[in-house]
């Protein structure tokens, strides 16, 4: 009998110290479920490459993803053979069903492959991919992509600032290649800063003087439209406009700030308020201001240097009482 519970004590200790091993591998591991897999409610980096290709099924036809979204994903395929090298790009869905196939022609592909095959390999690399919102695809080697919320750098190649005959200082442009997967439109633009597409178009900014540069519209066709108006990193924040509802933050000719329809007719004239001395800073945000479900926040100072926060809708009036914010201007 003494034997018998003996060997039952000793079974629950082995099975004890089963479970706290696996719970010690869990907490090291927050994203695995029980069976050491992968949870599918553990977060993934929405462009992390390597998680996708373990997902999007693949029967050998390509041979990397180079950046996803919205279930689209641009792959590559390199061809090494004794006649010659080949670098075919082309894009899939979730199912790994083609949404566009393999191809070594169009303006977005001649050029990446014209860079991969032979005069740099810098567009092979998958940092120099980006994926811009409503089906369409970036490659650059150095430009500036800003959403709402943050800056995101395309590219190994930096920006860097260099000064002409006449001592204007001068951002680097960058050469910017677009794929419309869902028609198959294929553009390509200089830019030195550009946003993601929303609500059908990004902005972009290609002759970027240090201070600021005229403003360009772009559909998802590719079609351009330069705009009356200008991108000024200190009105406000050093920051880049994100088209949104219909409007964008921007300042015109004579530098009144406001916000404009995409034909650069400004519709909300925000001069009244001194948004020009606004220091930037992580609290104030990295992008300019833009609206989301009627309403845009801005940042101003009074005449003491004081910073206030307001919401405005989109006739300009206040939502509420502007509010003192800890940041100040001397």
């Amino acid at each position: 009998m003494k034997r018998i519970a003996s060997l039952l004590l000793t079974g629950a200790l082995v099975l004890s110290l089963t479970a706290c091993g696996k719970e010690e591998a869990n907490d090291a591991n927050p994203s695995s479920g029980a069976d050491g897999t992968a949870s599918s409610s553990g977060e993934t980096a929405k462009n992390d490459a390597s998680s996708q290709e373990a997902t999007v099924p693949n029967n050998g036809e390509w041979d990397e993803i180079l950046c996803s979204g919205d279930g689209y994903h641009l792959v590559k395929k390199e061809v090494d053979a004794f006649d010659g090298y080949k670098f075919m790009l082309g894009v899939v869905d979730d199912d790994g069903a083609w949404v566009q196939e393999l191809t070594d022609t169009g303006t977005f592909v001649d050029e990446v492959r014209f860079r991969a095959e032979g005069s740099s390999e810098t567009l092979r690399d998958i940092s120099c991919y980006m994926y811009l919102g409503e089906g369409v695809f970036l490659a650059s080697p150095g430009v500036s992509v800003f959403t709402k919320e943050e800056e995101h750098r395309v590219g190994p190649w930096e920006n860097s600032v260099s000064y002409s005959p006449t001592g204007r200082a001068e951002v680097s442009i960058w050469e910017c290649l677009l794929w419309n997967v869902t028609d198959n439109s294929q553009a390509k633009i200089n830019a030195s800063k550009m946003s993601v597409f929303q609500d059908g178009y990004l902005l972009f900014c290609e002759e970027d003087e240090f201070g600021g540069g005229t403003l360009s519209a772009m559909n998802t066709k590719g079609e351009v439209t330069e705009l009356p108006c200008q991108y000024l990193p200190n009105k406000p924040m050093h920051n880049f406009p994100v088209y949104s509802e219909g409007l964008f933050y921007a300042c015109s000719e004579s530098s009144a700030p406001g916000f404009f329809d995409i034909d650069g007719n400004q519709v909300i004239d925000l001069s009244q308020y001194d948004m020009a001395r606004i220091p930037y800073s992580s609290e104030l945000g990295t992008n300019a201001p833009c609206f989301e479900n009627g309403q845009a926040t801005i940042f101003f100072t009074n005449n003491a240097g004081s910073v206030f926060q307001a919401t405005i809708d989109k006739t300009g009036a206040f939502v509420g009482e502007p509010e003192k914010v800890s940041s100040s201007v001397s």
